[in-house]
């Protein structure tokens, strides 16, 4: 179901209540950029308070106001004292987007695979030289959930995003950070299927192995090896790509 105002009256009726697995802040920037986009809510208006917005999306105004931020911070959005939060005068001038329609083509996906080993391998060599004991924490964190929720409704993969996003948090880049962030909106469906494609091919016993690359992850950052880190991202993101179809053994033989 897609997330769309459903602002009827100056105190926003409508119900957007929003599930799980990805983090609500997350669900809400992305319905917010929609509506900005397709121009129900366009350069100039007005958003609706946060205790709207809170109320029509079932959250609480501590997940709208960490979106709204995101927004400001992406200039889609900007305050006005005492007037509120306004659509920016040209919010659709991002230097980068991808759309949920292109995450569904094969090729598309496959160049964002291409563009998180770019990304995330360098992402993980940092954090292994920056992390923090908090970073090394949440890494751990993510991972013993993973395997907690590994057979659960949502297969591990909320775990495995936010793993993921931690990752780039350890790195100590804040541009890093935030654009993981940013794929974090779109992957939840493609790691969903590599991972119902493991259990349905290999059975359960087969995910402790997908866990088993983060871990190999998590213990080179740990150790503080960029290097081991680097690989170990690598190693992981391929055998991703193979599992959803989208490099085969040559290939990622010729990538490692």
């Amino acid at each position: 179901m897609h997330l769309t105002p459903d602002i009827t009256g100056p105190h926003g009726g409508g119900d957007r209540r929003i599930g799980r697995p990805l983090p609500l802040a997350d669900r809400v920037v992305a319905a917010l950029q929609e509506d900005i986009e397709t121009g129900r809510f366009g350069a100039g208006a007005r958003l609706p308070t946060e205790p709207e917005l809170a109320a029509s999306f079932g959250v609480s105004r501590t997940v709208i106001r960490e979106a709204v931020s995101r927004l400001k911070a992406d200039g889609m959005v900007v305050s006005r004292q005492g007037a509120g939060v306004f659509v920016s005068d040209a919010p659709l001038q991002r230097s980068f987007r991808i759309r949920d329609a292109e995450v569904g083509s094969g090729v598309a996906l496959r160049e964002i695979f291409e563009l998180r080993l770019c990304l995330e391998v360098e992402g993980a060599g940092l954090a292994a030289i920056r992390r923090s004991p908090a970073d090394l924490a949440a890494l751990r964190h993510w991972l013993e959930e993973m395997d907690r929720t590994k057979l659960g409704q949502d297969l591990g993969v909320g775990a495995d995003i936010e793993f993921h996003r931690a990752v780039a948090a350890a790195s100590g880049n804040g541009k890093v950070a935030e654009f993981q962030r940013y794929l974090s909106l779109l992957l939840h469906q493609s790691v969903t299927i590599a991972r119902s494609n493991t259990l349905k091919q290999k059975g359960p016993a087969y995910v402790d192995s997908v866990i088993g690359e983060h871990s190999d992850i998590c213990l080179a950052i740990e150790a503080g090896s960029a290097a081991n880190a680097r690989d170990a991202m690598r190693r992981h993101l391929l055998q991703a790509a193979m599992r959803l179809g989208l490099i085969g053994e040559e290939e990622a033989a010729l990538l490692s």
